[in-house]
C-alpha cells in the first residue's frame, strides 16, 4: 500500500462488503510500512476480516506470497465448505422432489441491501460514489468562507469521501485558526510551513507536501511564518495551481479551495477547471452589494457571467430576523437580488445551496478546534445538505 489512493480503495471495499453483509470475505493486506496498520486502524475496527501482515523484506518474495494465499484458502475453506454442501443438498433435494408446478412458484425474495435511512445519506450515497469536483468556497472576506470550507470538508470526510483542502488566501491563512494541529506543526517542520507552495510545486508528492489532518481529510496551506517572496511568486500562480488541480482531481473526491472573491483576479484561468462554486453571502443588504462590488472590481464581464453561472449561494451567519422591504430576507430572496441586474453580468439566479444559522457555536469553533458538524445533528444535517447541492454542480 505506497498511496493513499490505495488506501481510499481498501476503505471503499469495507465499505461495499459491510453494506452488502459479506462479512465472511477475508482481506489480507502485505506491506513493508510498518505504520499501515494504524493508519487502517480505522477500517480493522469496522471489518474484523481484515488482517495486516508487515513483512520486512525489501522485495516481498514469492513464498510470503504463497503463505498468505494459503492463510487466505484455510480460513475461507469452511465457509466454502459449508456453502458447498448447502448447495449441494439443496439441489439434491430439488432434483429429487421437484415437480412441474414448482416451476411456477415464486422465487424467495433475497435479503434487501442494507442502506441508510435518511434521505440526505441516500442522496449523498447516490452523488458521491466515484465522484470527482474541484469545488471553490468564495465571496467577499469575512463572511464565513473559511469555517464554510472546514466544515464543508469535515462533513465531506465523515462520509468518507477523500478530501483535499486548498487554503489559497495566504494574506489571512485562516486554516491555522481551525487545525491547530497543523498551526503546530508548521512552526517546527519548515516542510509543512510551506505545504501550500510545496504541493504547488510539486502535487505528485502530496502524501508528503501536503499536510495529513485526519482519516481520508488532507490539507495544505501556508504556516504564519513562512515568508518567502521568491517561493511565492514562483509557485502561486494560475498555471501551478490548474496542475495541482488536473492531476490530483483523480486521486481525491473533492477538492476544496478556500478562495475569496478578489482572488479569482490572479487565478482567473483556474475557473474554468472550477466544476462549481459555493458563494458565501451572509442574508444583508450590504453583504450583497459587497459581493457585487468584488465582482464588478475583480472580473472581466466574460468570468463574471461564467462565475454566475457556475455559482451556488450559501447564506452564511444567517439572520432570520434580517429584512428586505419589509419581507424576511430569505436564503431564495438572497439569490434574487443577486441576479436582479444591479451587476450587468450577474443575471443568472443562482440556487441556494443551503444556509448556516448564526450562533455562539459559530466562533467557539476557532478556540475548541472542533468544527460545527461534530457538535450537533443540526450543523451536520445543515453541512451535509450544502454539500449535496456542491458535489451536484450546477445545471
Amino acid at each position: 500500500m505506497r498511496t493513499e489512493q490505495n488506501k481510499n480503495d481498501l476503505n471503499d471495499l469495507v465499505n461495499w462488503l459491510i453494506a452488502n453483509r459479506r462479512l465472511d470475505v477475508k482481506i489480507l493486506v502485505l506491506t513493508r510500512n510498518f505504520k499501515q496498520e494504524a493508519e487502517l486502524e480505522s477500517a480493522i475496527n469496522r471489518y474484523s476480516n481484515l488482517q495486516i501482515k508487515i513483512c520486512e523484506y525489501i522485495r516481498i518474495p514469492p513464498a510470503v506470497f504463497r503463505e498468505a494465499v494459503e492463510h487466505l484458502s484455510d480460513s475461507k475453506s469452511s465457509v466454502e465448505t459449508a456453502r458447498s454442501l448447502e448447495n449441494k443438498g439443496n439441489k439434491s433435494s430439488t432434483e429429487k422432489k421437484g415437480s412441474f408446478l414448482d416451476r411456477f412458484k415464486p422465487k424467495p425474495k433475497s435479503l434487501p441491501e442494507f442502506q441508510a435511512t435518511d434521505n440526505l445519506t441516500k442522496e449523498l450515497d447516490k452523488v458521491s460514489r466515484g465522484i470527482s469536483r474541484i469545488v471553490a468556497i468564495t465571496g467577499h472576506r469575512g463572511c464565513g468562507i473559511t469555517s464554510t470550507t472546514i466544515n464543508v470538508a469535515s462533513e465531506a470526510s465523515k462520509r468518507g469521501l477523500s478530501v483535499l483542502v486548498l487554503d489559497m488566501d495566504i494574506e489571512y491563512r485562516s486554516t491555522n485558526m481551525y487545525f491547530s494541529s497543523f498551526h503546530e506543526r508548521s512552526k517546527r517542520d519548515e516542510g509543512i510551513n510551506a505545504s501550500l507552495i510545496r504541493t504547488l510545486a510539486r502535487p505528485q508528492d502530496y502524501m508528503t507536501t501536503a499536510f495529513h489532518v485526519k482519516d481520508n481529510l488532507w490539507m495544505a496551506g501556508l504556516g504564519y511564518s513562512f515568508t518567502d517572496p521568491r517561493l511565492i511568486e514562483q509557485f502561486y500562480n494560475s498555471s501551478k495551481l490548474v496542475g495541482l488541480v488536473s492531476l490530483l482531481r483523480n486521486k481525491f473526491n473533492l477538492i476544496l479551495l478556500d478562495m475569496p472573491l478578489h482572488l479569482l483576479e490572479k487565478f482567473g484561468d483556474v475557473m474554468i477547471h472550477i466544476d462549481s462554486f459555493g458563494m458565501c453571502i451572509p442574508n444583508n443588504l450590504y453583504s450583497v452589494l459587497s459581493t457585487l462590488k468584488n465582482v464588478e472590481g475583480t472580473l472581466d464581464k466574460e468570468k463574471a457571467a461564467y462565475l454566475n453561472a457556475k455559482s451556488k449561494v450559501i447564506v452564511t451567519k444567517y439572520n432570520d430576523r434580517s429584512r428586505f422591504q419589509g419581507d424576511i430576507f430569505t436564503p431564495d430572496r438572497v439569490s434574487e437580488i443577486m441576479a436582479s441586474g444591479l451587476l450587468e453580468s450577474f443575471t443568472y439566479e443562482m440556487k441556494v445551496a443551503g444556509y448556516v444559522s448564526y450562533n455562539n457555536d459559530f466562533d467557539s469553533q476557532i478556540e475548541s478546534d472542533v468544527p460545527l458538524v461534530y457538535t450537533g445533528t443540526d450543523h451536520e444535517r445543515t453541512y451535509g445538505n450544502i454539500l449535496l447541492r456542491l458535489l451536484e454542480g450546477v445545471s
